[in-house]
């Protein structure tokens, strides 16, 4: 009959009278539930995945969410996502742990049960069933208008709109839109150079992304009217995150085929077999995309490429979630948005397990921050007098405590995180744990039970990781914050990281004085302040291959837009301040873009490399070494990985050997590459050499310009490397026997 399980969410999260919220979700849950029936009926190909799809993403969520009492559409679509994603990965990990490989029937199933769960929600809600009660709540107290400040909903300018036309913001996002697709429907991937796609796609991209900036600062000074807010949000993530996929045959990124090799290996064996294989023993996110590509019958290399995307989409749907628990001001939502989505220069949404996982966190942050807010405990309020919550009239008293099905859907969102990713659960523990302290999440011991969870997932895997893994890289501060790369090796790469670096800095600067305009009323940032800043102690302990920063940066992104976009929001409504905010946010929009596609040309994966990869997999000897010049080949792309390089999760490369960096690997220098292969054993040894791999060392300095082609012309006329394989600027050497 509809228990209400999210009994401590704000009394504005909860309405009197919640029937039409659970009607259309439910309603959506049976059409998400037809879609996939339909889907099972139609052949394999492309339709067949994209209703698969929608109806994974949100169908059986929205089914359960319905039962759920909840007014609050943003915070219902965000949890039907959540607990989608959820149920989705728990149950294909499971089949993969119990080595019962089902996906069609697993998929059979789900359907059933939300056409059953959503066709229960409209029969009690049908005209003819009993009217059930309303649950009202006690009203909060009125506050005076002087008492509104900018962390409250109230703070919003109200002064009227003068806008010349109605037509001025979607317009300004039509012609956008359409510039944009023009400019990259004809640009020519391979003209585009060193400094990047926004340089190489040139004027017309750049003026498409001014106009689409321009009709979003407009509409959300202006009118605010949620459909054109709505628009400009989707055509600002389309120019951000899918002008790659759209100009590219193949998924970007060299790295990302070793995740198809995973999907692969699933489907073929249905279980994980390598207890030393870090992806097989984190399978959730592998397992729900293999269980995904086996029904609609499509190869995951076909729809990987537009994963940036689709991640991108679902953070914006929870990130809106998420500030909708801390504020009500609708301006200061969609523009912690747009910051969000501008400012977003990590793309860590690139088709893997962390993209997956940290879609999850932010639903997991929804949940936290709708139901389990509490005030502060006795002793912290005692230590800090002025320590309150964003929105005290809002916040659930602490004898109001959240009831256990909340409690249980909260733990089984990050059982799934922690099943499929080996970091994230701990940066989330970090900024969860600093809240229970000060009392802002009740209960106090839920903060024990997550680290419970992510701890007995761990431990048991503790011996494969840390014989392949530095678990800890000391606590050097610096060392850890320096990034993957040593230095700068050219000028293109030294432009894109100093813009980079000064998005990442203005984004945290920006932050830290919302923080201190606020400091006589703490409370009122508090949480987002702690959420924003502890990601920084992950430097601390790990440098996570060089990537640890990158991580603080996007784990920390939302909660700092959030602290800006509230002074931001302040600003009174008029044209002239929306089209300069629309050209602030083209300013973030373009280094963000820089930082995200200033190293386009390195991105770009040749099909004769994915040709060549395939090849050495299948006709390699198995155990077989194979090493490379830098790690940009498209490696481990099919199920047969772990034949080549066994034991082994990291592909050899020259450029990691630090005898090897800043030589010219011409003839002098052959023997000893010849040894430092051999070492590595194996029953034959290959070194690939490709045209992607000489950019790559170039553009970092690596290696000193023309050294790659050097070593070409030693291999050609070395009689201890024979021609394995050669295709195009694609050559695959073998060590001959001594």
């Amino acid at each position: 009959m509809g228990t209400p399980l999210l009994s401590s969410l704000p009394r504005d999260a909860v309405d009197a009278e919640p029937r039409s919220t659970d009607t259309g979700l439910a309603a959506v849950a049976l059409v998400l539930a037809i879609a996939g029936a339909v889907a099972l009926l139609i052949p394999h190909g492309p339709a067949r995945l994209v209703l698969l799809l929608a109806f994974t993403t949100a169908g059986p969520g929205a089914a359960i969410v319905a039962h759920l009492r909840i007014v609050d559409r943003v915070l219902a679509v965000a949890l039907a996502i959540t607990f989608s994603l959820a149920l989705a990965a728990v149950g294909a990990a499971s089949m993969v742990w119990a080595g019962a490989w089902h996906p069609s029937a697993a998929t059979v199933v789900t359907l059933v049960l939300t056409a059953g769960l959503a066709l229960a929600r409209l029969r009690i809600t049908s005209p003819s069933s009993p009217r059930r009660p309303s649950r009202p709540g006690p009203s909060a107290p009125d506050r005076p208008r002087a008492e509104a400040d900018a962390g409250s909903p109230e703070a919003e300018p109200t002064a009227p709109v003068r806008i010349g036309s109605a037509v001025l913001a979607p317009t300004l996002l039509a012609v956008g839109a359409l510039l944009w697709l023009v400019t990259v429907v004809r640009a020519d991937p391979d003209q585009i150079g060193p400094y990047g796609l926004t340089a190489g796609l040139g004027a017309p991209f750049v003026a498409a992304l001014t106009m689409t900036c321009l009709g979003c600062g407009v509409e959300v000074f202006g009118r605010a009217r949620l459909s054109v807010l709505l628009a400009g949000v989707g055509v600002l993530a389309l120019e951000m995150w899918g002008t790659a996929p759209l100009m590219l045959a193949l998924p970007e990124y060299s790295w990302t085929y070793k995740h198809l090799g995973v999907v692969e290996f699933i489907q073929q064996h249905g279980v994980v077999l390598d207890q030393d294989d870090i992806y097989q023993e984190w399978p959730a996110f592998f397992a729900a995309v293999a269980q995904l590509s086996s029904v609609a019958g499509v190869a995951p290399i076909r729809f990987v490429a537009w994963s940036s995307l689709y991640f991108g989409l679902l953070d914006v749907v929870l990130v809106a979630a998420v500030v909708r628990g801390l504020s009500r001001n609708t301006r200061a939502v969609y523009l912690t948005v747009l910051l969000f989505t501008a400012c977003l220069w990590v793309d860590q949404n690139y088709f893997s397990p962390q993209a997956f996982a940290y879609a999850l966190s932010l639903g997991l942050f929804a949940l936290l921050m709708h139901g389990c807010r509490g005030l502060p405990a006795s002793r912290t309020a005692g230590r800090l007098k002025r320590l309150r919550l964003l929105l005290v009239r809002d916040a659930p008293s602490v004898r109001d405590r959240p009831r256990w099905p909340l409690l249980a859907a909260i733990v089984l969102v990050f059982a799934a995180i922690t099943s499929a990713h080996q970091l994230t659960p701990y940066l989330l523990l970090f900024g969860i744990g600093v809240l229970s302290v000060l009392g802002l999440i009740r209960p106090y011991w839920l903060i024990g039970v997550l680290a419970v969870v992510a701890g007995g997932y761990f431990l048991p895997r503790l011996g494969g990781v840390s014989s392949q893994y530095h678990l800890f890289d000391g606590f050097d501060l610096f060392k850890n914050a320096s990034g993957n790369t040593s230095g700068w090796g050219s000028a293109p790469q030294e432009f894109s990281a100093i813009v980079a670096r000064t998005l990442a800095f203005a984004v945290w600067l920006a932050a830290l004085v919302v923080g201190w305009r606020h400091r006589r009323g703490l409370g009122r940032v508090i949480m987002p302040l702690v959420l924003g800043f502890t990601p920084f102690l992950l430097l601390l302990l790990q440098s996570y291959g060089g990537e640890a920063i990158y991580r603080v940066f996007l784990f920390s992104l939302p909660w700092c837009a959030m602290l800006a976009a509230s002074w931001w929001a302040l600003l009174r409504p008029g044209v002239w301040r929306g089209c300069a905010a629309g050209l602030a946010l083209t300013v973030l929009a373009l280094a963000g873009l820089q930082g995200l596609q200033g190293q386009f040309q390195l991105h770009v994966v040749a099909p004769a490399d994915v040709r060549a990869a395939r090849y050495l997999v299948t006709q390699a000897p198995a155990g077989s070494t194979t090493t490379m010049v830098a790690a940009a080949f498209p490696a481990r792309l099919t199920a047969d990985y772990a034949a080549l390089n066994p034991g082994r999760s990291v592909d050899p490369s020259i450029i990691d050997e630090p005898s090897f960096r800043h030589l010219t690997l011409d003839a002098d220098q052959l023997r000893a590459i010849e040894t430092w292969a051999a070492s590595f054993g194996g029953t034959e040894t290959f070194l690939v050499v490709t045209e992607q791999m000489r950019r790559t060392v170039e553009y970092f300095g690596y290696l000193p310009d023309g050294s790659v082609d050097a070593l070409r012309q030693a291999l050609d006329a070395s009689p201890r490397w024979s021609v394995y394989y050669r295709h195009a600027d694609t050559t695959i050497y073998r060590l001959e026997a001594a």
